[in-house]
């Protein structure tokens, strides 16, 4: 009878053993299965953060290459510079705060990844602007281009036109330049014959036709006469009596008026000796409207 209760409590520890074994063996399970899902979420976890890494990575990198962009671009606008410069500072903060940055999350990556759309979106806007403006300063450029051209060949046309009215005005000037022809001098005694001795002469007259010229000046004209001696002296009532001639005062020998109608005129101008004149040969000169229109010459012995 005493025997019993120690059979009893033997039996009740041989079977708290298998069951604290078995717990153990279930907890050392668990603890292993614990031990693996840390070790795989931990490794999930790096996973992530590497992607996140070479994601902030990849938006630092294209936010360089805008500021790079923009700094190789050269504006001559005011507006489009000052909102460029204003771009260009925000690029640089959003690229500074990445590299400040040492671990990211999800949310915050998709909030740069927004940020960099509307960084992207506003360059594409201001490089249209840009474009627009360089294709305007282009055509301006060209138009201007165009503009000197014209002016250029319009200056060109002006001076050949120019240089064409000089020639016609020289042609016209000199084709209404009146003529002499048929001239004659003579040296005459006082009954109005022609002598060769110097001693002889009372008058020296030289006759003339003006020629017909259509397009010359019609009215009263002054026509003047100068002989020159042997000697090279001009023959001279006065050392007063002068005319212009090639923007020079010269001395002449006789004039005469006459009304040129635009036909031939038939005339005589005299010239009175009072002194006597040398042997030789004498030239006569003609002078109307400041033009030589001809001339001969006499020989007296």
């Amino acid at each position: 009878m005493e025997n019993k209760p120690a059979n009893v409590e033997g039996t009740g520890k041989s079977k708290i053993v298998p069951f604290l074994a078995a717990l153990i063996i279930v907890l050392g399970i668990i603890v292993v299965a614990l031990g693996y899902l840390f070790y795989a979420q931990q490794e999930e976890s790096k996973e992530i953060q590497s992607q996140l890494n070479a994601e902030k990575d990849s938006i630092s990198n294209n936010l360089k290459n805008i500021m790079v962009g923009y700094d190789s671009l050269q504006i001559n606008n005011d507006s489009l510079n000052t909102k460029l410069l204003a771009e260009q500072e925000r690029v640089k903060q959003m690229y500074d705060e990445l590299q400040k940055v040492k671990r990211v999350s999800y949310s915050k990556i998709k909030e740069y990844q927004k940020e960099l759309g509307t960084l992207r979106a506003i360059m594409k806007d201001l490089l249209q602007d840009i474009d627009s403006l360089n294709t305007l300063n282009q055509e301006l450029i060209a138009e201007n281009i165009k503009v000197k051209q014209d002016y250029s060949t319009a200056k060109q046309t002006v001076a050949e036109l120019e240089t064409k009215t000089e020639e016609l005005s020289s042609q016209v000037e000199k084709g209404s330049v009146i003529k002499a022809r048929d001239i004659v001098a003579m040296a005459i005694n006082r009954r109005g014959n022609e002598v060769t001795r110097a001693r002889r002469v009372e008058k020296i007259r030289v006759c003339f036709t003006l020629n017909e010229n259509s397009i010359a000046k019609a009215g009263n004209r002054e026509v003047f006469l100068r002989i020159t001696g042997p000697d090279e002296y001009i023959l001279a009532k006065s050392e007063t009596d002068l005319f212009n001639f090639e923007g020079q005062m010269i001395v002449f020998s006789a004039k005469r008026e006459v009304d040129y109608q635009n036909q031939d005129v038939e005339m005589c101008i005299f010239y009175d000796n009072n002194g006597e004149l040398l042997k030789g040969v004498y030239k006569a000169a003609l002078y109307m409207d400041g033009n030589l229109i001809g001339n001969t010459e006499f020989t007296l012995k």
